[in-house]
């Protein structure tokens, strides 16, 4: 077996309440609480972003879109009976976002989700470090700069690693400082 780059011209990112099958060179889904994600990337330009999801989720046009075609830029979000039903996000490099933000806002309102990010006044947790209880690395990061200096501190003030302690060792690892690397 050989493993090769793949030349991409686009990626994407979609959160769905319903699995897909994408057309396109490289996708992969996983399953969500709430419905499903999906990374995906493409080997040839797509000339119509809109039509191209109307066909792979089957949920009419999108409700709400923004992009900047010039630089290969596009967003959209599609709704079914007024919740967030799909969030499409296209760029031509891997697309930078909150994927848990906006797995949690399928079947919520539609509002922000164009943003790919929590408001300002709604912290984003980060990518989850503790799955029993839903803690992400940037609230434990929080945790940590707040004085948090082990994993039971840790615990009492977020919860993570307190019910089956699997993350506990990530966690052990996330408050040994990082070591600077000198500049050459």
């Amino acid at each position: 077996m050989t493993v090769a780059a793949l030349a991409t011209a686009w990626h994407a990112f979609l959160v769905s309440d319903a699995p897909v099958t994408p057309d396109c060179a490289y996708w992969a889904q996983s399953r969500l609480p709430g419905g499903w994600q999906v990374e995906m990337a493409g080997t040839q330009a797509m000339h119509d972003w809109q039509d191209w999801a109307e066909r792979l989720l089957g949920l009419g046009a999108p409700a709400q879109q923004m992009g900047d075609p010039a630089r290969g830029l596009h967003r959209m979000a599609f709704h079914r009976d007024g919740r967030l039903a799909a969030a499409l996000f296209v760029g031509p490099q891997p697309v930078a976002l909150s994927r848990s933000h906006l797995a949690a806002m399928l079947g919520g309102a539609l509002t922000g989700a164009l943003a790919g990010r929590p408001r300002s006044d709604m912290p984003d947790p980060g990518p989850t470090v503790c799955a029993c209880l839903g803690v992400g690395l940037n609230t434990i990061r929080q945790a940590v700069a707040r004085g948090c200096d082990s994993v039971a501190s840790l615990g009492a003030v977020t919860g993570a690693g307190t019910n089956c302690g699997s993350c506990r060792p990530e966690l052990s690892a996330l408050l040994r400082p990082v070591p600077m690397q000198a500049a050459e």
